[in-house]
C-alpha cells in the first residue's frame, strides 16, 4: 500500500471490498445539475453534510461515496443501500482530497472504511 496515502477513516455503511475511483466534490445542487451526460462510473462523489438528497438523481451511476456527516440511518445511507452504492458516513479525513484525485476505499472492514488517495497519481 506504499503507492497511496492515507487521508482519512469513517463508517464503513457496507462491505465492499476496495473500490476505486475518481474524486469529485458535490457542494450543492447546482453541481448535479451541472452535469452534462457526465460518465460517472468511476466518480466517487465526496459530500460534506448527512442529509445529501441532492445526490438522489446520479447516486445509482456513482461508484461510490463519501461524506463528512451522516449515520448508518441517514437519508444518504438507506439512498446508498438501495442502490447497493458503497458509502462511507462521518468520514474524518486528515488529508487533502481534490478533484480529480484517484481514491481508493478500503470497504473490507465491517465497520471503519479507510481512504486513500493513490501518490501522484490524478485522473
Amino acid at each position: 500500500m506504499s503507492d497511496q496515502n492515507e487521508v482519512g477513516t469513517g463508517t464503513n455503511l457496507f462491505t465492499a471490498g476496495e473500490v476505486r475511483g475518481t474524486a469529485r466534490w458535490f457542494n450543492d445542487t447546482s453541481d448535479v445539475l451541472s452535469i452534462d451526460d457526465d460518465d460517472l462510473e468511476d466518480t466517487i462523489a465526496f459530500v460534506s453534510k448527512g442529509g445529501m438528497t441532492f445526490l438522489s438523481p446520479i447516486l445509482p451511476d456513482l461508484r461510490g461515496i463519501v461524506c463528512t456527516a451522516g449515520s448508518r440511518e441517514s437519508h444518504l445511507a438507506i439512498l446508498s443501500r438501495e442502490s447497493d452504492v458503497p458509502c462511507v458516513l462521518a468520514a474524518e479525513l486528515t488529508g487533502t482530497v481534490t478533484d480529480g484525485d484517484a481514491v481508493v476505499l478500503d470497504l473490507s472492514d465491517a465497520e471503519t472504511a479507510r481512504i486513500s488517495v493513490a501518490a501522484g497519481v490524478s485522473a
